[in-house]
């Protein structure tokens, strides 16, 4: 029960991968804090976490808009861990991509994140203590052909997420970043992207990693254990992944 009395935030609350952090969370008798666009959604999220002991705010946010951060942090003294997990994702090669969807896939993905970060550490650097766990992706470690938006949003968390580590790690404040591979939620359907459910990890599974890394030092959080091998064999033999990639995957 290593989350008990802890006050976190979950961006992107109210489904999938959010939701299911929060409902994994909640076992702990923490307090969360719920984030997301939709407020109804929300409350049924909020409704399931005090039903498992645990105490819980919404707060309505569109990370796309700088307003809405900075009073989802209004008022919020202390924070022990941000879950900065809210996102969207877009197929299509580049030269399909609309303009408008370019642009809110940057402003969600990256500069959402950014700034859900900068607020969180400016609390926890005061209180010298804290964790914040970026979602990124399998394609923010290695490129998929189809998704190259998605894929350039996810790899800028990645580097930014690494960068960040190191200016936090001094004020006792940990940063890791999460990738999951392909995990069954509402992002294929949102995103209109044809997906096989059948290959696809449970949300669950991805909720689970990471409680377990809250509080530890862990750098990359790998779910399900392939996309580690992926990562791995990308780095060392990058032209064999991009043949599965092209050819197979």
């Amino acid at each position: 029960m290593k989350l008990t009395g802890k006050t976190i935030l979950i961006t992107g609350a109210s489904s999938g991968i959010g939701k299911a952090a929060a409902l994994r969370f909640a076992q702990d008798k923490c307090h969360l804090i719920l984030a997301a666009r939709n407020i109804n959604e929300l409350n049924e999220v909020k409704k399931l976490v005090e039903e498992k002991g645990s105490t819980a705010e919404v707060v309505t946010c569109d990370v796309s808009k700088e307003d809405d951060i900075k009073k989802m942090f209004a008022g919020i003294d202390k924070l022990d861990a941000v879950f900065n997990n809210a996102g969207l994702g877009f197929d299509g090669k580049i030269f399909e991509q609309d303009a408008s969807k370019i642009k809110t896939l940057v402003d969600v993905n990256v500069l959402g994140m950014i700034l859900v970060t900068k607020y969180a550490s400016e609390i926890m650097v005061k209180q010298k203590y804290g964790h914040i766990i970026m979602t990124s992706s399998v394609a923010g470690l290695v490129p998929v052909p189809g998704f190259s938006v998605y894929s350039a949003t996810k790899w800028a968390i990645t580097g930014f997420t690494a960068s960040v580590r190191r200016e936090l790690s001094k004020h006792n404040v940990k940063v890791s970043s999460l990738h999951p591979g392909k995990i069954k939620t509402y992002f294929w359907k949102r995103g209109g992207i044809d997906s096989d459910e059948i290959t696809m990890s449970s949300v669950d599974s991805v909720a689970n990693a990471v409680y377990r890394a809250l509080f530890t030092n862990i750098y990359k959080i790998h779910v399900p254990f392939y996309v580690r091998v992926i990562y791995l064999v990308y780095r060392w033999f990058p032209w064999l992944v991009e043949f599965f990639l092209n050819n197979i995957g």
